[in-house]
């Protein structure tokens, strides 16, 4: 009778055994609920139900992936359809960056995904080797413990076939006819059961962890692939809206009058510092970063009036040269660019700073165009030095990534005090008579005032 109860006790363990506790499963409201679903998902430990959620989760993610493709498919045909249209080439371009910046936050998402996978199976790793040991450990004890006792009572029969049990079933069968099993080895042994079940699910958890990360490295070199077809559409589809600009641009600004509020923004000259160091050459005024743009033209074509530093958000910008500020606001949020937005001034700038020195006898004025709001550290009428930070680069008004647009016009002989004065009864005119769509008015064509190539002084 002991020997049947031994043997019930055992039985009923194993059948109740489940190394892991239950997940709770939401409704499968997958969009919107990324993070959650990733937290449950990408973890070892889970059980049949969880699991079968997770797979709907992954082929969730996977048609997300295959939608936004056929998205992209789209967009190269737009270009040719929208040629002379830049209204609607801004809407699409726009709507085309919303794409890629999805795209762009799945691959993130599923880089995040593979690292939390490889920390789950190396910790696995580790929890494997342990258990391993446990179970070999237990597993000898238990045979010497009774061997031990069969010798101890004179029963040596037995040792041969109980250490040639295949597994603990087995086993515990051929114990059947051994009456000294101690109350310390039954739950030895229920123990080692527990182990082996454990390794198993170890086993499985680690396996199925692979296949997920090697899903997921496939899922996003896809995403990639993806992504860069969209990029190289989207640049043809701005090629084609800067190819049309500068004719917006001249008619946008021309008809921009300087308003109250810009007028507030303008140095006047008995009001304005110029105790100022005349500078004897130039610096960059962005010292980081690459030049995306020269002066003249975009390198997609269109007509481009200045030099673009592309840098990232924040990136100090200094005075290229000794002057005063004749005009700096910055009312814009710093990361609110985008084509075909006229916010700022002028129109398209947005957070905008001006100013004029002097370099080696020859008065220059010098603009600043889509900076951060943050960090905007000059105002009308303050007297700077060359290399003194001015503000930071943002991504403002008529622009699709963080830069600072800079434009250079040589004034000639003109002193400072009565450039400050043209600008400030112009209505803070930033061309200074040059237009915003010619080459007619360069300093290669014309005398002063006439713009220069910014990058011929800043490298």
């Amino acid at each position: 009778m002991k020997r049947k109860l031994i043997m019930i006790a055992l039985a009923t363990a194993m059948l109740c055994l489940h190394p892991y506790s239950q997940i709770v499963v939401h409704a499968e409201d997958f969009a919107g609920n990324e993070d959650y679903y990733d937290s449950v998902c990408f973890r070892s430990g889970k059980d049949a139900e969880t699991q079968a959620m997770c797979d709907r989760y992954r082929n969730f993610l996977h048609e997300k992936n295959k939608n936004l493709s056929g998205q992209v498919a789209g967009i190269s045909s737009s270009v040719a359809e929208l040629q002379g249209n830049i209204d609607a080439l801004q809407t699409e371009i726009n709507k085309n960056q919303g794409l890629i910046d999805q795209l762009e936050a799945q691959i993130a998402q599923n880089e995040a995904m593979i690292q939390k996978i490889q920390g789950v199976i190396k910790q696995l790793q580790v929890e494997i080797k342990q258990t391993e040991a446990d179970i070999e450990l237990r597993d000898r004890q238990i045979k010497d413990r009774m061997v031990s006792e069969q010798v101890s009572i004179g029963t040596n029969a037995y040792i041969e076939f109980i250490m040639g049990a295949e597994d603990l079933i087995d086993m515990v069968r051929i114990v059947d006819g051994i009456s000294r099993i101690t109350e310390n080895d039954q739950d030895e042994i229920k123990a080692l059961e527990e182990d082996k079940a454990k390794l198993d699910q170890q086993k499985k958890e680690q396996e199925r962890l692979k296949a997920d990360q090697e899903k997921t490295k496939q899922e996003n070199e896809e995403s990639k692939a993806v992504a860069e077809e969209a990029k190289a559409s989207q640049e043809e589809l701005k090629n084609e809206y800067l190819r049309q600009e500068a004719d917006l641009i001249e008619q946008m600004r021309s008809a921009q009058s300087a308003q109250q509020a810009v007028q507030s923004q303008i140095a006047r000259v008995d009001a304005a510092n110029f105790n100022f160091t005349a500078s004897n050459g130039f610096i960059a005024p962005v010292q980081s970063g690459y030049r995306s743009a020269g002066t003249w033209a975009y390198p997609g074509g269109g007509f481009h009036a200045g030099c673009d530093f592309a840098a990232s958000i924040g990136t100090p910008i200094y005075a290229p040269i000794g002057g005063v500020i004749v005009y700096a606001n910055n009312p814009i949020p710093t990361t609110n660019g985008f084509f075909g937005n006229w916010v700022g001034y002028p129109a398209g700038g947005g957070n905008t700073v001006h100013m004029i020195g002097t370099v080696n006898g020859t008065t220059y004025a010098i603009s600043f165009f889509h900076m951060a709001q943050e960090n905007f550290l000059v105002s009308p009428g303050m007297a700077v030095s060359q290399g003194q930070q001015i503000g930071a680069v943002g991504n403002t008004g008529n622009s699709t990534g963080p830069h600072c647009h800079v434009e250079v016009f040589n004034l000639g002989n003109m002193s400072v005090e009565s450039a400050v004065a043209q600008f400030s009864a112009n209505g803070a005119d930033f061309a200074w008579g040059c237009g915003w769509n010619t080459t007619s008015t360069s300093c290669a064509s014309r005398g002063a005032p006439c713009r220069e190539r910014p990058e011929n002084f800043f490298g």
